[in-house]
């Protein structure tokens, strides 16, 4: 039976990121909340066949489970299609008991990089779920809700005679231009926003797959290692129907590493300008995929920062983690970001296994060497189905009821070979004081702040990362 009505929700559980990649709390970093793209890829395929959609963010909107209760019982779909992270699924599966209770003939579905890892455990937590989906959504949701035989499905997990099943992995499309927009009709645009400026900002996914080795990262596990762009044309087809259609005007590009391909990145910079796109953007890369040319290119189209993911200022760590780069490509990498005057955001990962205070230290040395315009220190977190994964669990570091708790960036849930989570966690603390509260860097940030706007969003912004460095454990929300 095919259905008519489906409703995909970000349940009120907490702000988070909702990536594969990505699943943390918002609490205390130093980005605005971003749409959630799975949720508006897969209804804007179900709109394409005739299929009612309607897409709620409780979080970002304010929204209650009795607002979940209440858009279930008046809008009646026949299916709920729910966006869930590893550390916050047991309360956001809690929508699959409200939507049984309302109303009894309908079809919950739970989506997030969680259930790629472990759709089985996804169906065991909550009896009221009925499907979990693995892998790329689009193909498996549309099946779905054309209602063929669950087993014939390929990338799902769901119960039949009281057992848990599990299809085939489905392939990644190849050709990622298919797909129609994001249906950002759905979403309430006016509450995602840059968060500098307070401007209306939205995510634009470029590319996915990621051929980078990092132990920790979800994105071979729930993207593949092969690279797959979407043509340069079609990337700035959604751009240009972002500033046209909504006036959205910032964007963040979601992509492992933008920059990844030259010849790609050229292309897409030069239709900006050919369309004379008046836009400002933001992208990620790595230190060992960016050139003078590639960041010349990418100032002239609109952008106006990148983000590199630094990690360690122990090259012995880097090498441990395969992440792939030198300290020497980092330092090259931000000096050619500033030459070209672009604004820089540099991400740290403190306590994998092998860190000791000393090379956390070097690490926070480093990150005053490089002397990025914004900068995020980060506690790892092992994402089932990394290679980190394995070694924690392996070697014990994992704390108990680490699972049970929400991941932030503030309080550690491993320790290392040298150190505890508790000291771990104080190291953390200590960032702040020996980064972001130095008076060279309070005066640099002040300076760059060119509208009374931006300097009060970014007094906010340090407000909230102490409160956050030094609130206490963050607690069930």
């Amino acid at each position: 039976m095919k259905h008519k009505k489906a409703l995909f929700i970000v349940p009120p559980t907490g702000l988070f990121y909702r990536d594969d990649r990505c699943q943390v709390s918002l609490k205390g970093v130093s980005n605005a909340p971003r749409p959630p793209l799975d949720l508006a890829y897969m209804s804007a395929v179900l709109e394409e066949k005739g299929i009612e959609c309607r897409m709620r963010d409780y979080p970002v909107e304010g929204g209650s489970w009795q607002d979940v209760e209440e858009e279930i019982r008046g809008f009646a779909p026949s299916l709920l299609v729910i966006y869930t992270t590893i550390t916050s699924v047991k309360d956001d599966l809690r929508a699959c008991g409200i939507a049984k209770a309302v109303k009894g003939e309908i079809v919950t579905i739970a989506k997030g990089g969680d259930t790629t890892i472990s759709p089985e455990e996804r169906l065991e937590l909550c009896e009221d779920l009925d499907i979990a989906i693995i892998g790329e959504p689009e193909v498996t949701m549309l099946e779905i809700a054309e209602g063929r035989e669950r087993k014939e499905i390929l990338g799902i997990c769901f119960r039949e005679e009281g057992r848990v099943v599990r299809t085939g992995r489905r392939p990644f499309v190849e050709d990622i231009d298919r797909f129609p927009f994001p249906s950002r009709h759905l979403l309430k645009q006016e509450l995602y926003v840059r968060p500098d400026t307070g401007e209306v900002q939205t995510t634009v996914q470029s590319s996915r797959g990621c051929p980078a080795k990092c132990i920790y990262c979800l994105s071979r596990v729930v993207a593949g290692a092969e690279l797959r762009l979407r043509s340069p044309g079609n990337v700035v087809d959604e751009l240009e129907h972002c500033v046209r259609e909504y006036g959205i005007r910032n964007f963040f590009f979601r992509a492992d590493t933008f920059t990844w391909d030259r010849e790609w990145v050229v292309a897409v910079c030069r239709e900006i300008l050919r369309r004379k796109l008046d836009i400002q953007w933001v992208a990620n890369s790595r230190a060992n995929t960016i050139c003078a040319e590639r960041l010349m290119w990418m100032k002239r189209a609109g952008c106006w920062l990148v983000s590199f993911g630094v990690e360690s200022g122990n090259q012995y760590i880097l090498d441990m983690t395969q992440k792939g780069i030198t300290l020497q490509e980092s330092r090259e990498a931000l000096r050619l970001a500033k030459k070209h005057g672009l604004k820089t955001f540099v991400t740290f990962l403190i306590g994998m296994p092998w860190d000791t205070r000393e090379t956390i230290m070097e690490t926070f040395d480093f990150a005053r060497e490089i002397d990025g315009d914004y900068f995020e220190v980060i506690l790892p977190y092992p994402f089932p189905g990394t290679r980190y994964y394995e070694i924690a669990k392996r070697d014990g570091l994992i704390e108990e009821g680490a699972y049970d708790k929400f991941y932030d960036h503030f309080n550690s849930v491993v320790r290392t070979y040298h150190l505890t989570a508790a000291e771990l966690t104080e190291l953390k603390k200590k960032s702040f004081w020996y980064l972001y509260a130095r008076p060279r860097y309070i005066k640099k940030i002040i300076s760059q702040c060119d509208s009374p706007r931006a300097l009060k969003n970014y007094l906010s912004f340090g407000i909230s990362k102490m409160k956050a460095h030094f609130g206490g454990e963050p607690g069930r929300r």
